[in-house]
């Protein structure tokens, strides 16, 4: 192939002088529609652009002719290039169409010897085998017979996973160190996929007279007779020559070559005497994963258009029975042979295993891979298909790991950064920096919280919580201090060892703390016995209710008023009908007076029915266009108000799931400090509230009614907490 030819040519720093036979064309000699095309493709005008001349040659563009009339035309001139600009211009000999082909060859030229400079590097850096690098090239060469693009050698190593992110770095410096001391790796030569033929052409008269001609490729010989041949010679002296001359395979039966001598033929048209085995290639094992292999993208695009370098993509999530991975076994190859009895080999092929972990059953034909649970599906460093009930951050959720939005059990190892989401099931964190946790289960933070917030509809057990915002449905239990936050619990908050510092808690299950406040921080503010989650819950799904409700009654004003159309659309659609039918009877009935002589001056009539008639088909096609698309808006409102009824629908249970947990857990209005409670705090229950005016150590404080003259009334008590021994 000819992008083989020119190898040598590309990525050669130093100026190739001017042969005959090469052309060198700059950005100048082109038309202004051909700089465009350039412009495409990134080169610059300032750079000697080789070996298109070359490939122009090869695509047969330009003749070798023209080639050698440019060179000649422009061999004395002062400035060669200008004089090439003038002559092509003049001549016209490249169009902006071929421009662009042979620039397109370029680039995947360019992209094979990167490969090759990469590889090399690879290799001699340990990272690969020299097998690999030759078999990875064998496939991106076999791209370009295909007139595919190749694609670097790198990306598809890290995406095969090969290397790793630090291993292709490591490549790259390299590289980059030995440009930068003027050491630039050489291209080593690479086995060639396909190596240069042996011109087999043979033409000449043989004894017995008769031309043997051979093809180019040596699989195949042709004889036909000369005019001296005669019918008495024999086969077996013909056969005899033909091995003479080498050819040895896929020799005809002599029953054949005895049908040639006896043929009044074969003086023009040849007959073919022998014919080798074409080699047949083989194809390598591969195989197909059916989930995102790497899910991290470069960052999702936020409503204004902007990218959100924070939003990677969705983390994959599959069912159970879901089929993961397949492998296509690999095909063998067979060799073949010339007429001259030579092997032709082919490239080996590879086969590929399919590897499993936890979480996969494989079929029984070994073909197949589908998970056996639910969870996240990942394939490792050494391409293990597994299945988790969990997704495992290993380090932490930044940058490099986006937001992590899962439906299913979340863990990180390290540390939820600022800016970055974690959104699941049940959530378990090391650390949460500036984070947001949104969970439908528990969340559990091992160390401790500082500037973050948490939403979940289960109980939330952190070891500290600092200049944050927690939202939970059940239990909030602290090791240590809650400071400068604020707490929103359906359950209780607990803090076992430590104190509530310039913070506002509100709980429905009651406050258990050992110290609320200190003598030098603001005071806290306490609610207990009231539920303000269940109730912000509750109105938060009732406003999406009316939303919904909204939603559906404008859909069913759309839905009537377009019935409404379409009704009135099918009326004028039957009378267009009865007008075209009245219209195409007049002139049948005329169609039968032709030639009366009492009915003249009705051709003009018959003229105008035929116009009418053309009107009116007209008005009637394109009034059932309308009313087609009509009736499929009225299909997508139909389909639109089926998706609101199961939304409303689910809105309503989630509703009643509220209402139930709200009625089975009633308020509990208290708060027991075991240590000390500071002047200041304000205490709120479901009904009174109170200042609590000097400090107090170890007790219980209650929402309790109090009996005066018959009558009734609520009041905070503050009572010594009794412990039992």
């Amino acid at each position: 192939m000819f992008f083989l030819e020119v190898f040598p040519l590309i990525g050669h720093n130093k100026k190739i002088h001017f042969q005959p036979g090469w052309i060198l064309i700059k950005g100048a000699v082109l038309s202004c529609s051909t700089v465009g095309i350039l412009q495409q493709y990134d080169f610059s005008f300032n750079t000697t652009i080789y070996m298109l001349e070359k490939l122009a040659l090869q695509k047969k563009f330009i003749t070798n002719a023209q080639c050698a009339q440019a060179i000649e035309a422009c061999r004395d001139a002062d400035n060669l290039d200008l004089a090439l600009k003038n002559y092509f211009e003049k001549e016209n000999i490249l169009t902006d169409k071929q421009m662009k082909a042979l620039l397109a060859n370029y680039a995947a030229l360019k992209t094979i010897q990167k490969n090759k400079v990469f590889g090399n590097c690879a290799v001699d850096l340990g990272l690969v085998s020299k097998e690999q690098f030759l078999g990875e090239m064998t496939r991106q060469t076999n791209k370009l017979s295909e007139k595919r693009q190749p694609e670097p050698i790198g990306k598809i190593w890290i995406q095969d996973q090969t290397l790793n992110q630090e291993q292709f770095h490591q490549i790259r410096q390299q590289l980059q160190s030995e440009q930068a001391q003027g050491t630039a790796r050489p291209s080593k030569p690479v086995a060639n996929p396909e190596p240069q033929q042996t011109d087999y052409s043979l033409e000449r008269e043989l004894d017995c007279g008769v031309i043997l001609k051979i093809d180019a490729s040596g699989m195949a010989a042709f004889i036909k007779k000369t005019d001296t041949f005669k019918d008495t010679v024999a086969a077996a002296k013909i056969i005899e020559q033909l091995e003479e001359n080498g050819i040895v395979y896929g020799l005809v039966e002599s029953s054949e070559v005895e049908k040639f001598i006896d043929s009044s033929g074969f003086k023009i048209k040849p007959f073919r005497v022998a014919r080798g085995t074409d080699p047949v290639p083989g194809k390598d094992a591969r195989i197909e994963y059916f989930f995102e292999t790497d899910h991290l993208k470069a960052g999702g695009i936020d409503e204004d258009g902007n990218i959100d370098f924070k939003d990677r993509g969705p983390i994959p999530w599959v069912k159970k029975g879901s089929l993961l991975a397949k492998k296509f076994p690999m095909t063998e190859a067979g060799e073949g042979k010339n007429i001259f009895a030579q092997v032709l080999s082919v490239p080996a092929v590879a086969d590929t295993a399919l590897k499993y972990g936890t979480g996969i059953i494989r079929s029984s034909d070994g073909l197949e891979l589908y998970a056996e649970i639910s969870g996240t599906p990942t394939l490792d460093g050494s391409n293990k298909v597994q299945v988790n009930h969990a997704f495992t951050a290993p380090n932490d959720v930044n940058f490099e790991t986006g937001h992590i939005d899962y439906d299913g059990d979340i863990v990180i190892r390290g540390t939820l950064k600022a800016g970055f989401k974690a959104v699941g099931r049940v959530v378990r964190v090391g650390t949460v920096d500036g984070g947001e946790i949104r969970a439908t289960g528990d969340v559990t933070v091992l160390n401790g919280m500082i500037g973050g917030s948490v939403y979940a509809r289960g109980n939330v057990s952190i070891r500290f919580v600092q200049n944050s915002t927690i939202y939970c449905l059940g239990n909030l239990s602290v090791d240590k201090e809650i400071l400068d936050s604020r707490i929103i619990a359906s359950g209780a908050v607990i803090v076992k060892n430590g104190e509530i510092i310039s913070s506002d808690i509100t709980c429905n299950k009651g406050l258990f703390t050992q110290h609320l406040g200190t003598e030098k921080s603001v005071p806290n503010t306490v609610t207990f016995g009231v539920d303000t989650f269940t109730a912000r819950e509750l109105k938060n799904i009732q406003d999406r209710i009316e939303h919904t409700l909204d939603g559906q009654e404008l859909i069913n004003e759309k839905l009537g008023s377009l019935s409404e159309e379409i009704s009135r659309d099918t009326t004028e659609t039957l009378g267009l009908v009865h007008e075209i039918d009245r219209a195409g009877h007049e002139n049948f009935l005329l169609s039968k007076t032709q030639g009366d002589p009492t009915t003249r001056g009705l051709k003009s009539q018959t003229q105008v029915n035929s116009r009418l008639l053309v009107r009116l088909d007209k008005e009637l096609n394109q009034l059932l266009d309308r009313i087609e698309k009509k009736k499929k808006q009225r299909e997508k409102f139909k389909a639109e108000l089926t998706e609101l009824e199961r939304t409303l629908e689910k809105l309503r249970s989630e509703q009643n799931n509220f209402t139930r947990w709200q009625q089975r857990n009633p308020g509990v209005a208290q708060a027991v400090v075991s240590g000390q409670i500071i002047q200041g705090t304000m205490i709120n229950g479901p009904d009174v509230s109170m200042e609590i005016l000097e400090i107090k150590n170890n007790v219980k404080i209650l929402q309790t009614p109090v009996t005066t003259d018959g009558d009734t009334a609520l009041r905070i008590d503050i009572v010594d907490n009794i412990r039992r021994k």
